[in-house]
């Protein structure tokens, strides 16, 4: 498939990423559990709809909104959007509602607020988008699922000229309770910015949404964005190796073309095991850089991870707090590399 131009986004995440200079400068976090740093929603949603708004949705629809300012579009061409868990406070609320009503009457706003689509179409609403809006709640395949729909759109329809690609999700009290309940979350209390130099038993729970404008054509783009690859529950190494040089071929490259793997190490010994071994083992040459530490563990984080090698390969910088291992190449090809518990992904970006 034919590569798409990212000629806008935006991202709110539990670090300054939302309308601040690149590289930023990472915030240190005494907890288990970051949360965005949510902006002033005034010039993106009306006041009065804000207040009957979840945090999730009103920092979804923000981010969708200004990747689209971002990139000069009134209004894109389809939206295509993923998730893993939806709006879940919303959808807490509506479950609260129901039991202390007894099953009764209740107010229908948390529960047409609580569905895994309604960021994707509050946007479409907000900017008269009638065309194609999905989303896909794949798990850890949610954000890649709607990469490949958006580039299969762009092949398939000449019409399609942007569209718009997001990702969302978020941490409430209820999920991070059931997630340490489960021992995905560290037990002790570790500052986020040690996560990936202290390995352990379970990561940090986190959150966030970012969108990106893919356009057929190029302008002032941030980076080329050629496709994705997913590869569910890969039992050794040498499979993981196998699909990525496949995927390499099929885009013209080899592993000696990439220069930074931006990797989705969590901190958990276990399932950062094949992560680790691959980066020291394979990718030798390449820099190495990790993220989820910044934005901590959720289904949709390689969005964060896609917002991140997008500055890097407009800027040519690089934040401190990401580097794992520098190699000092010059940024051309970044491969995204992300794990989430048994599920696999690939992204491939250039300059």
């Amino acid at each position: 498939m034919k590569p798409l131009y990212i000629n806008g986004l935006s991202c709110i995440s539990p670090q300054p990423t939302f309308g601040a200079e690149f590289p930023f400068e990472a915030k240190r976090y005494d907890s288990n559990r970051l949360s965005c740093i949510e902006p002033d929603y005034a010039p993106y949603i009306d006041p009065k709809a804000s207040r009957r708004m979840g945090r999730l949705l009103k920092y979804g629809t923000t981010v969708g909104l200004q990747a689209l300012r971002d990139a000069g579009v009134g209004s894109p061409d389809a939206i295509s959007t993923g998730t893993g868990f939806g709006l879940l406070d919303d959808s807490g609320k509506f479950l609260k509602n129901v039991t202390e009503a007894e099953e009764g009457v209740v107010s229908p706003t948390a529960f047409i607020q609580s569905t895994h689509n309604t960021v994707s179409s509050n946007i479409a609403l907000t900017v008269g988008c009638k065309g194609h809006n999905n989303t896909f709640v794949n798990k850890g395949f949610s954000f890649e699922s709607a990469l490949l729909d958006a580039q299969m759109l762009a092949e398939e329809n000449a019409a399609m000229k942007n569209i718009l690609v997001g990702a969302y999700d978020e941490t409430t009290d209820y999920s991070y309770t059931i997630m340490k309940r489960l021992r995905l979350i560290r037990e002790q209390e570790i500052a986020n910015l040690d996560l990936l130099q202290t390995p352990g038993s379970g990561t940090i729970a986190g959150e966030g949404a970012a969108f990106f404008l893919l356009s057929t054509e190029k302008v002032d783009t941030y980076a080329i964005l050629h496709g994705s690859e997913i590869l569910y529950k890969p039992t050794s190494t040498d499979k993981v190796k196998f699909k990525l040089e496949a995927f390499l071929s099929r885009n013209k490259l080899v592993l000696s073309d990439i220069d930074i793997v931006i990797s989705g190490l969590c901190g958990d010994a276990k399932r950062d095991e094949m992560l680790g071994n691959l980066n020291d083992n394979y990718f030798t040459a390449q820099t190495i850089l990790g993220y989820k530490h910044l934005c901590g563990e959720y289904m949709t984080s390689s969005a964060f991870a896609l917002w991140l090698g997008s500055m890097i390969a407009k800027t040519g910088s690089i934040p401190a707090e990401t580097i794992i291992r520098d190699s000092h190449r010059l940024t051309s090809n970044i491969l995204i590399y992300n794990v989430y518990k048994n599920d696999h992904a690939f992204v491939l970006l250039s300059k």
